[in-house]
C-alpha cells in the first residue's frame, strides 16, 4: 500500500535528512534516480517496508521540478503523524538489519494513487543507496 493520502506541499528538489548521533540500528536508506522526464511539479513518493513484515517503516517525499529530473539524495525518514506523508519534519529512519522493499510512486498531488510505480528490494546492513528507475517512473 502507498499513500492513503497525497498532499505534499512546498519544498523544491530533494529534503536531505541526516540522522542524529542518537540514531540506533545498523543503517539508513538514501534515494537517488537516473532521469525521471515529463514529471515536472509532480511528486516521488518512496516507502520501505520491512520483508515479510506488512506496512510502511519509512518514508521519503521528492518534488520533481523540472521536465528531466535526478533525484540527488534523500534519506528516508520516519512517517510523519496524519495523513501527509510529506509534513513536518521527521529523522531520518534507521533501519534495522534486514531485506527491505522499496517503493516508489509519481502522484500529481492531491491524488490519492500514483500514475507509475517501481519497486526493488534491498539489503540493509550499514548505509544504502538506492537508485530509483527514472524511466519506469517517467511519462
Amino acid at each position: 500500500m502507498l499513500a492513503t493520502a497525497v498532499a505534499c506541499g512546498g519544498g523544491s528538489g530533494d529534503t536531505a535528512k541526516t540522522p542524529t548521533a542518537a540514531a540506533t540500528g545498523p543503517g539508513t536508506i538514501t534515494v537517488t534516480s537516473t532521469a525521471i522526464t515529463g514529471r515536472s511539479s509532480q511528486m516521488v513518493l518512496v516507502y520501505a517496508e520491512r520483508e515479510g513484515q506488512p506496512g510502511n517503516v519509512a518514508v521519503a517525499c521528492i518534488r520533481i521540478d523540472s521536465n528531466s529530473f535526478s533525484a540527488s539524495g534523500t534519506a528516508m525518514t520516519d512517517i510523519p503523524a496524519g495523513n501527509d506523508p510529506c509534513s513536518g519534519s521527521t529523522q531520518a529512519t534507521r533501519f534495522a538489519e534486514g531485506r527491505y522493499k522499496v517503493t516508489a510512486g509519481v502522484y500529481t498531488p492531491p491524488a490519492q494513487a500514483p500514475e507509475k510505480t517501481v519497486t526493488q528490494t534491498v539489503q540493509v546492513s550499514g548505509n544504502v543507496k538506492v537508485v530509483l528507475d527514472g524511466p519506469g517512473l517517467s511519462k
